[in-house]
C-alpha cells in the first residue's frame, strides 16, 4: 500500500502499545537532570517539561489529523503549527504537576489516539495535508512524525535522565 508500512494501523498500534509501557514505567520514577540540547533550537528540558509537553501535544496533533481527514479534499489541507511559532504555555504551566498527574492525562489521550488509528480507512492514510514547515505530507507521515515518533522520542529523552 505504501512505503512506510503495508498496514500502518497495525504498526502504529504496536508501537503505541510499546511506548505506552515505557511511559507508564517512567511515570513511576523521579527523574532529574535535563535533556541534551535540541540541535535545532538549543532547548534543554527537565522531566516536568517533557511530561507537560506529552500531555499537551497528543490531543493537539490528534485534532490536526482529524482536521485533515474531515476536509476530505483532493488538495492538501493546511494543518499544524511551525516549531518556531509553537509556544509551550501548557508546558510551563503544568510542568510542576508531577509525572503521575500528567501521565494520567496523557494515558487518556493515548486511548483517543488508539481509537483514531483504528478508524482510519486504508485510503485515508494517503490523504494529504500541508504543514507550514514540513510541506505536503500524508496522514500516515503526520502520525509517524508528530505523534508516534514524537512519543518515542520523548520517552527516549526521559529514559536518558537520571533516576533519583
Amino acid at each position: 500500500m505504501n512505503s512506510l508500512h503495508p498496514d500502518p494501523a497495525a504498526d502504529f498500534l504496536q508501537r503505541l502499545a510499546a511506548v505506552e509501557v515505557r511511559l507508564r514505567d517512567l511515570s513511576r520514577k523521579r527523574l532529574d537532570g535535563r535533556t541534551d540540547p535540541d540541535p535545532a533550537t538549543g532547548e534543554s528540558w527537565d522531566a516536568g517539561q517533557i511530561w507537560a509537553h506529552l500531555a499537551d501535544f497528543v490531543p493537539y496533533w490528534i485534532s490536526q489529523v482529524e482536521r485533515v481527514l474531515a476536509a476530505d479534499s483532493p488538495d492538501p489541507v493546511p494543518f499544524g503549527r511551525a516549531r518556531a511559532n509553537a509556544d509551550h504555555p501548557a508546558m510551563e504551566r503544568d510542568r510542576h504537576q508531577g509525572p503521575n498527574a500528567l501521565w494520567h492525562d496523557a494515558k487518556e489521550d493515548l486511548s483517543d489516539l488508539r481509537a483514531l488509528l483504528g478508524d482510519i480507512s486504508e485510503r485515508a492514510w494517503q490523504t494529504k495535508g500541508v504543514h507550514p514547515t514540513r510541506g505536503v505530507i500524508t496522514v500516515q507521515q503526520l502520525i509517524e512524525e508528530l505523534l508516534i515518533g514524537h512519543l518515542e522520542h520523548h520517552a527516549t529523552q526521559l529514559e536518558g535522565l537520571r533516576a533519583s
